[in-house]
C-alpha cells in the first residue's frame, strides 16, 4: 500500500466514525476500526491493479497493431 492509500483509508474510517456515537464507537472498537481500515486498502489496491491490468492490455494490443503496421508498411 502507498502512503496515500493508507492515508484514504484512515480518512474513510474516520468519517465513517464520526456517524456513530460514542456508545457505538466503543462497542466496535479500535481493532475493528482498524480492520476495516484494512479491507478499504485491500479494496483500493485491488481496484487499482485491475486498473492497470486493463492499461497493461491496451499497450500490449497497441505494440501488436504498431509491429503489424511497421511490418506491412513498405508492402
Amino acid at each position: 500500500m502507498t502512503m496515500k492509500q493508507t492515508q484514504h483509508a484512515n480518512n474513510v474510517v474516520e468519517a465513517f466514525k464520526a456517524k456513530l456515537s460514542d456508545e457505538q464507537k466503543i462497542a466496535i472498537g479500535s481493532a475493528h476500526f482498524d480492520e476495516l481500515s484494512l479491507l478499504i486498502e485491500s479494496a483500493m489496491s485491488t481496484a487499482v491493479l485491475e486498473e492497470m491490468e486493463k492499461a497493461a492490455d491496451q499497450v500490449d494490443a497497441l505494440a501488436h497493431k504498431l509491429r503489424h503496421f511497421a511490418e506491412h508498411f513498405d508492402n
